[in-house]
């Protein structure tokens, strides 16, 4: 409207401008005829000198009256010798510019608006000349009124036609413009719901043009990015699953050093360490100054290359392997780091375990074939030949040698438990009746008094679930070891109870006792309260260790309460069969 509004305008002026000076001009034209015609009439009497000022003010009159017209004739020094007007002006000098031009030989007019009836008026000086000397001058003057209400009209039919102008462009405007906005407000709404993350919407095409195939561009950008925010989005979450279910603790500092992303295993293991647990978007290099020092902590940040190192914290003492790596460097600038928590107490423990366990095999192995080696070297030395000494000998190399083969057996049990290769034979099984074959066993294998043994389980009524050799095992192992620590005077009792679904069995001697220091190791393998009594027994270190692995295979717990010079309990649950659980 502004651009239409501005070309009416220029097209007006110029218009108006244009008739203005056309009116002008013609007008000038027909005066200027007047003027000379009456310089024609005018000039013999100036020749001759006889230019009367009455047929001078007669012919002014004829000549006003005809063309409406003011009319001044001045003789060559500006006094007025005739006019249609006023006859006071007769005799008097008129000064004026267009006169003053007119009298040096030229042509003159002008334009200038009287105040006196509020007009413009237009005036004319035309000299009148004799070989080439200005002799008088014809002074016109004529009313412009009639040029200003033609152009007046004009202008008004201009605005009219600007104003119809406008408003048929308005309306048209209108249209079309609805035309052409609707489809960009359409595409803008388009782009402010997806800016939103509204990827649902799409925009109506209606046409095949420039806009038609914006619109189709806006709707294919918005399923394009619909589809790859939905990949972004599935392999965020999957991402975040990851770090957020992995046992090792994972830290992400920004190239500020302020923390952005920390799983829970971290939170865990720095609470371990007795650290702060940094907060979300606050700086996370004093967690990692805590971790590896503050000199490790500039070489890192120095020269940008992955770290490695481990430290111990917290109690109990906890051992963390720390990795630290740059995100990424870009021209020389650290732009994040990545913290690698991974806990290996449990790494070191089975290593040392395992030490130890090798340790303790060499041990236990090696006594017993020192013995048969010096008996056996012994015997060829010559004590063969004295019967009592061979007898003797043999009957000790024969208890090491069974001692050694338990010894193998029992770590070959272990071996196969903590491989889970083991089979295990489950049915319903009296428990009473595995206690007395226990404890018929073991009085038919021990060689030296034991202490009285009682069984204080009901014959008929309590039923367990289990593998019956392996629960067998646990019994014999037990009672093995209650009886070694307690004297021939003293009682080891059998006794259960039910617990829910389980049957709690007890196993409880008057013996020595273990020291309560003690007791957390006591299920460690080759572990011995007294090693020199067990050994003389000859005990593996291996029974409890036997007995804790068959118990938990059947889903049920072993643990000890014991006192010094009092006596020792031993306590396991097994599964109930289904029967005893309804008769319960």
């Amino acid at each position: 409207m502004l651009l239409i509004l501005f070309s009416l305008q220029l097209i007006s002026v110029y218009l108006v401008q244009s008739l203005e000076q056309y009116y002008l001009r013609n007008y000038k034209e027909s005066l200027e005829n007047q003027a000379r015609l009456l310089s024609v009439f005018m000039q013999p009497g100036f020749i001759e000198g006889q230019a009367l000022a009455e047929d001078t003010v007669r012919l002014t009159r004829e000549f006003r009256d005809l063309h409406e017209m003011e009319i001044i004739i001045l003789d060559n020094f500006a006094n007025v010798i005739g006019t249609s007007g006023s006859q006071a002006l007769i005799g008097r000098r008129l000064i004026r510019d267009e006169i003053t031009r007119a009298l040096a030989g030229n042509l003159s007019d002008d334009v200038r608006f009287d105040p006196e009836n509020q007009e413009r008026r237009y005036f004319l000086a035309y000299p009148i000349i004799n070989d080439g000397n200005t002799i008088g001058v014809v002074y016109l003057s004529g009313s412009l009124q009639p040029v200003d209400d033609t152009l007046n009209e004009v202008k008004n039919i201009l605005l009219t036609g600007v104003a119809l102008a406008l408003t048929i462009s308005l309306l048209l405007g209108a249209v079309l413009t609805r035309t052409i906005t609707m489809p960009i407000k359409a595409v803008t709404d388009q782009a402010y719901y997806m800016a939103r993350g509204d990827f649902s919407r799409s925009i109506k095409v209606d046409t095949a043009d420039e806009i038609g195939r914006l619109g189709e561009t806006f709707n294919y950008l918005a399923s394009q990015l619909s589809h790859t925010l939905d990949e972004m989005s599935s392999e965020k979450s999957k991402v975040e699953a990851i770090i957020n279910n992995m046992s090792d603790g994972i830290v992400a500092l920004d190239g500020q050093g302020h923390l952005i992303q920390i799983n829970p295993a971290a939170k865990s293991l720095i609470k371990k360490l007795q650290f702060q647990v940094p907060a979300l978007n606050r700086s996370g290099f004093t967690l990692l100054r805590s971790l590896i020092g503050a000199e490790d902590m500039r070489s890192f940040i120095r020269k940008q290359k992955p770290l490695t190192a481990e430290i111990t914290g917290g109690s109990p003492e906890y051992i963390m392997e720390v990795k630290i790596a740059p995100f990424k460097v870009d021209k020389g600038k650290l732009d994040g780091t990545l913290i690698v928590l991974h806990d290996i107490t449990r790494e070191r423990e089975l290593t040392k375990r395992q030490e130890e366990f090798v340790a303790d095999v060499s041990h236990e192995l090696r006594t017993p074939l020192t013995t048969v080696k010096s008996y056996v070297e012994t015997l060829l030395d010559g004590a063969a030949e004295d019967q009592s000494v061979r007898k003797r000998f043999l009957d000790i190399l024969a208890t090491e040698t069974d001692r050694m083969v338990t010894m193998v057996k029992d770590l070959l049990v272990l071996s196969r438990m903590d491989s889970s290769q083991v089979f295990w034979d489950r049915a319903e099984v009296a428990l009473y009746d595995i206690a007395v074959e226990a404890v018929d066993q073991l009085k038919h294998k021990v060689r030296f008094k034991i202490p009285r043994i009682e069984v204080n389980i009901n014959p008929c009524d309590l039923q367990i679930y289990a593998d019956r050799d392996k629960v067998m095992r646990v019994f014999s192992n037990l009672l093995n070891n209650a009886i070694r620590y307690t004297d021939q005077d003293g009682e080891v009792r059998i006794s259960s109870e039910v617990e829910g679904q389980f049957a709690v069995i007890a196993i409880s001697d008057t013996g020595s006792g273990i020291p309560e220091d003690e007791l957390p190791r006591v299920f460690e393998r080759f572990y011995r309260v007294e090693k020199t009594r067990s050994r003389d027994f000859g005990g593996t270190g291996l029974g409890l260790s036997i007995a804790r692995k068959v118990v938990e295979g059947h889903g049920g717990s072993i643990w000890i309460e014991s006192q010094v010079e009092v006596g020792t309990k031993v306590l396991f649950t097994l599964p109930l069969s289904k029967s005893s659980e309804g008769q319960l």
